[in-house]
């Protein structure tokens, strides 16, 4: 009667050849503190953590991981960033954690911030005048944006351009 392997024993027997290159362990390294970075993050965001906990798990890092975790947070930081959100946690990581120059981002922030309050004004006035065109005026008229497709796709373009230029921003 032939024997019945279990799938353990045949992963065993096909992995015994195998080595793990210095290559391998460095992205084995790489994956483990991305995915404690992102939870940390995580948690810092939701109010979890205090910025000074944060810090504190985040020197806990031994020497090795450190650079890595400090890219992965600084990129964390930077994909969370908004024109229209508070950035103000963000700041404090950037700023008292990893020692970042954060005045270009600030400026960034303003310079889009301007741009979309003009962009929202124009439009606004092109709804009204539109309704004022089909007979719709008087003080109570209020253009809802919000509900405007074209509205809506500038915002998804604006936050695109927004990311890329932040992305670009060697601080």
């Amino acid at each position: 009667m032939a024997e019945i392997r279990s799938t353990l024993d045949i992963i065993m027997e096909k992995a015994k050849n195998l080595t793990v290159t210095d290559e391998d362990k460095k992205d084995f390294v790489e994956k483990e503190v991305q995915g404690r970075v992102k939870g940390l993050f995580q948690k810092y965001l939701d109010g979890i953590l205090s910025t000074q906990q944060l810090m504190a798990e985040m020197t806990s890092f031994d020497e090795e991981r450190q650079p890595v975790a400090k890219k992965e947070l600084r990129g964390a930081c930077l994909n969370a960033m908004t024109v229209a959100g508070d950035n103000q946690p963000l700041f404090e990581i950037l700023d008292q954690l990893l020692g970042c120059h954060i005045k270009p981002v600030l400026d960034l922030i303003d310079e889009f911030r301007e741009q979309r309050k003009k962009e929202h004004n124009k439009r606004t006035k092109g709804q009204i005048q539109t309704l004022e065109a089909r007979g719709v005026s008087g003080s109570a008229v209020i253009p809802n944006l919000k509900a405007n497709p074209s509205w809506r796709s500038y915002l998804s373009d604006m936050a695109d351009q927004f990311q890329e230029r932040l992305t670009a921003l060697a601080f």
